[in-house]
């Protein structure tokens, strides 16, 4: 059984969102070649701004920077446990929570 919550069902959304604005094969290969990448979210809409390459040590002001998972991309390649652990990004983020899936 799985329970979902709202920011499960918005995280949901927001990414097929991204899908349609950047390719998945695309975002993962921004992350095999960038230390950090970052996908900038609206905090009042949520909604997709952008994505960001570089440190996450400066205020994004009116986004939420959620980061890009790694793992499914550089150590255990896999596009659907990639896809499960970015929408579980978002949804940490959406809760204002900090511990990320790296």
């Amino acid at each position: 059984m799985v329970l979902e919550d709202e920011s499960s069902r918005l995280a949901e959304e927001i990414c097929n969102e991204i899908f349609e604005k950047i390719d998945k094969k695309r975002l993962m290969q921004l992350v095999k070649e960038n230390k950090e990448v970052y996908l900038l979210l609206h905090k009042e809409t949520r909604e997709f701004y952008n994505v960001y390459i570089g440190e996450n040590n400066k205020d994004f002001g009116e986004f939420l920077a959620i980061p890009v998972p790694k793992r499914f991309v550089l150590l255990e390649p896999d596009e659907e446990y990639f896809e499960v652990a970015l929408k579980a990004n978002i949804a940490i983020g959406i809760k204002g929570e900090k511990d990320f899936h790296s």
